[in-house]
C-alpha cells in the first residue's frame, strides 16, 4: 500500500524539482518508509512506501524493467501463482514484490494482464519505447487514482491535495461534482472536485501519449460477470452455504499469507467482521503468534456501543489481543478537525470520523475488515424497499406518488410507521430512480434555495443505465458500482491510510462476489431475513448473540449537534465568512433544525464538511517539504 505521483508532457517539463518533491509530500502519510522520485524525457514518477511484501530496499518504487516503469499503491494477492506462470514462460525475477510480477505482467500480456489480478491496485506504467502511459483501478475501486487532463499533458495522484499542489493552486471547483456531492455527501467517480480532473472509474484503464492525447477503457463489468454466474446451474442451498464457508476462508487466507507483516483485525461486533475475524484467527494458529483484535467503544452511549458482542466473539478465539479503543463525543470532535483538514475533496460520510479515530490506534501495517458483505448479502433495508416498491403495479406506484411525503420520517418514533414513511418517502417509477432517492441526502429544491447546481444528476442517473433489472442482485450491483466505491471504500481508504494502514477486505474478492451474486435472491434475502446464506454458512461459529442481533453502524449524533453545542456555533460562524452558498437560506435550514420542524443533520453536516474544504485548498496550493 502506497502514494504514488506522476506528470506527463509538457506538465513534466514545467514541473520544477522542488513542487514535485512539495507535491509529493502531501500523501508522504501513505508511504512513511520511503519515497523515491524518477524522470526522463515528458514523464516523472513519484512514490511512497508502506513496506508489506518484501521488506528490502530492492522492492522500491519507481522500479523498472527495460523501457517499463511503475509506481504501484495496493496489493496482488495472486502474485505468487502469476509469478510462476511467468518463470514458466521464461520470466526470472529480483525481488519477491507483488510490483515486480505486475511489470513483468504487463510486459508479457499488457493491459489482459489486468483480468488475472486478484487484488486492489491502481497504478501507472510508462512505456519509454511508446512514450505512453498507461493507468489502471481494480474492479471495485478498493484504491483510488486521481486524474487532471490539460493540453500540455496529465497529471495524476492517489489523494487530490497534491494535484493541487502541482497547480500551484489554480484549479478551479467543479460546480457540478459540487453538486454532486451536496446531493450524495460524496463525489461519485469519475466527476472530479475541480475542473480538468476526474476519478478513474473502478474496472477501467486510460492510456495518454503527447501524439494521441487520453483514452479511456474498461476491462471489466459487473453485470456481464454476474450473468455468467447466474446462468449456471445454481447449487443446493446446504451445499451453497458449504461452498460460501470454503470461499471466504480462502479469501481470508490470501489476505493474511501475502504479507510479510503482522496482520490485525477490526470488530464491530456485527455479522461481517466476526466471521472475518474468526477466519482470520483459524487461519494463523499454525502461526502460533497472537492477533491483534481492534474494537470502539462508545461508553457515553450504550444504545451505540457494541463492545460487549465483539468481547463475546473473542472470547471464543485462542491467541487474540482484543484491544478497545474508547470513543466520546469530546475526542471525536477533537479528532474531527485533524481528518476533516486532510480530505482533498469533499466527502460528507461523517463515520468516516470513528473508523479513523480506530484506525489510528491500531499498531500494525495490515488490518482486516468486513466492508462489502452488506452489498454482496442483501444486508441493507433499501434492498426489499425498492425490490418491493417496483412489484407494485405501476397504477399504484402513480396514485402513491400524489400522496405529500411526511417531512421528517427520521421523527417518527414508532420503527414501522417510521419504516412506512421511508418506504413512501422514496418509492419512485423505477428502482434506479427509488435506489438514487436512498441514496440521496437533500433535497433538489432546498439545494436550489442555496445556490446549489444539482443539473449533473440527470447524466449521471443515465449513465448508470436506467435499463437495468429490478431483481435483488440487480439492485445490489448497482450498489457495487455506485456506492460502495464512492462511499464506503473512500471512506475506508482515507480513513486507514491517513494513519499509514493498509485495510484487506475478503468480501471483495471477485470469484466470491461473481458466485455470490449469481445465486438465486431468495438465497441471499428471504422473507425479513436478510443476509440469509452468510448467516446460515457460519451459525456454527458465530455466538448466537452476535447471530441474532440487529444492524448498526458507526453512527454519530450530528443530528444533535447541530441542534446545540460547538459544531452549531461552527457552522454559525463559518456561515457568516462565506459567500459561495446563500446565506439567508443556509441559516434558514440551521434554523429549522435546531427548532426540531426538520432533519438537516445530514445537509447541515455537509455544508460544515464543504466549507473547511473550501478553506484548505490555499494551505495545499502552498504547501513545503518537511526536513526528514
Amino acid at each position: 500500500m502506497c502514494g504514488i505521483l506522476g506528470v506527463t508532457g509538457g506538465m513534466a517539463a514545467r514541473t520544477s524539482n522542488e513542487d514535485f518533491f512539495d507535491a509529493l509530500d502531501l500523501i508522504r502519510h501513505r508511504g512513511p518508509d520511503g519515497g523515491s522520485v524518477w524522470g526522463a524525457s515528458g514523464i516523472c514518477l513519484g512514490h511512497r512506501r508502506l513496506a508489506i511484501i518484501d521488506l528490502a530496499q530492492r522492492a522500491d518504487q519507481p522500479m523498472h524493467q527495460g523501457e517499463l516503469s511503475i509506481v504501484f499503491n495496493g496489493e496482488i494477492y495472486n502474485f505468487r501463482e502469476l509469478r510462476a506462470e511467468l518463470c514458466a514462460l521464461g520470466h526470472t525475477f529480483n525481488t519477491n514484490s507483488d510490483t515486480e510480477v505486475l511489470l513483468q505482467a504487463w510486459q508479457r500480456w499488457g493491459p489482459d494482464c489486468l483480468t488475472r489480478l486478484e487484488g486492489m491496485f491502481a497504478f501507472a506504467l510508462w512505456d519509454g519505447a511508446q512514450e505512453k502511459l498507461f493507468l489502471a483501478r481494480d474492479r471495485y475501486g478498493e484504491k483510488p487514482l486521481f486524474v487532471y487532463e490539460s493540453a500540455e499533458g496529465i497529471a495524476f495522484a492517489s489523494e487530490m491535495p497534491p494535484l493541487i499542489r502541482l497547480s500551484g493552486g489554480s484549479l478551479r471547483e467543479n460546480r457540478s461534482a459540487t453538486g454532486l456531492f451536496f446531493l450524495y455527501s460524496y463525489i461519485p467517480a469519475p466527476y472530479g472536485a475541480f475542473q480538468g480532473v476526474c476519478q478513474l472509474e473502478p474496472g477501467c484503464w486510460m492510456e495518454w501519449s503527447a501524439r494521441d492525447g487520453v483514452r479511456r477503457h474498461r476491462y471489466y463489468s459487473l453485470q456481464a460477470e454476474i450473468a455468467v454466474s447466474a446462468a449456471q446451474s445454481q447449487p443446493r442451498y446446504e451445499d451453497a452455504c458449504h461452498m460460501l464457508k470454503s470461499m471466504l476462508r480462502d479469501a481470508v487466507w490470501r489476505r493474511v499469507e501475502t504479507a510479510d507483516v503482522p496482520v490485525a483485525s477490526m470488530l464491530s461486533g456485527g455479522i461481517d467482521s466476526s466471521i472475518v475475524t474468526i477466519l482470520a484467527a483459524q487461519a494463523m494458529v499454525s502461526t502460533h503468534q497472537p492477533m491483534s483484535v481492534y474494537s470502539l467503544g462508545f461508553p457515553e452511549d450504550p444504545g451505540f456501543d457494541e463492545t460487549d458482542f465483539a468481547k463475546v466473539v473473542t472470547a471464543t478465539l485462542p491467541n487474540v489481543r482484543h484491544r478497545i479503543v474508547e470513543a466520546t463525543e469530546g475526542s471525536v470532535l477533537l479528532f474531527a478537525g485533524e481528518v476533516l483538514d486532510r480530505l482533498g475533496e469533499p466527502y460528507a460520510d461523517a463515520s468516516i470520523l470513528p473508523t479513523s479515530l480506530l484506525c489510528s490506534q491500531i499498531e500494525e501495517k495490515v488490518v482486516l475488515g468486513g466492508d462489502a458483505a452488506d452489498e454482496l448479502f442483501a444486508g441493507y433495508g433499501t434492498y426489499p424497499s425498492i425490490v418491493a416498491g417496483n412489484r407494485l403495479p405501476s397504477l399504484v406506484r402513480s396514485l402513491l406518488g400524489l400522496v405529500p411525503r411526511y417531512p421528517n420520517p427520521s421523527a417518527i418514533r414508532n420503527r414501522h410507521l417510521r419504516a412506512v414513511a421511508l418506504f413512501h418517502r422514496h418509492l419512485r417509477a423505477t428502482p434506479l430512480q427509488s435506489y438514487l432517492s436512498w441514496r440521496s441526502y437533500a433535497d433538489v429544491d432546498v439545494l436550489a434555495t442555496l445556490g446549489i447546481d444539482t443539473s449533473a444528476s440527470a447524466d449521471f442517473a443515465a449513465a448508470l443505465d436506467p435499463s437495468r433489472g429490478s431483481l435483488l442482485r440487480d439492485i445490489q450491483a448497482l450498489d457495487l458500482v455506485f456506492n460502495l466505491p464512492n462511499d464506503m471504500l473512500k471512506k475506508v481508504d482515507h480513513a486507514a491510510m491517513f494513519h499509514s494502514l493498509e485495510v484487506r477486505l475478503p468480501f471483495l474478492d471477485s470469484k466470491l462476489v461473481h458466485w455470490a451474486l449469481g445465486l438465486p435472491d431468495e438465497y441471499r434475502l428471504s422473507g425479513r431475513t436478510r443476509k440469509r446464506i452468510l448467516r446460515d454458512a457460519f451459525a456454527d461459529v458465530l455466538p448466537e448473540i452476535v447471530l441474532t442481533r440487529g444492524k448498526m453502524g458507526f453512527l454519530l449524533p450530528i443530528r444533535r449537534w447541530f441542534r446545540e453545542g460547538k459544531l452549531r456555533d461552527e457552522l454559525d460562524a463559518m456561515l457568516s465568512a462565506q459567500t459561495v452558498l446563500d446565506n439567508k437560506a443556509a441559516r434558514a435550514i440551521l434554523h429549522e433544525h435546531a427548532a426540531s420542524r426538520a432533519d438537516y443533520s445530514v445537509l447541515l453536516w455537509s455544508m460544515y464538511v464543504y466549507l473547511r474544504w473550501l478553506s484548505k485548498i490555499s494551505v495545499w496550493a502552498t504547501h513545503h517539504v518537511r526536513s526528514n
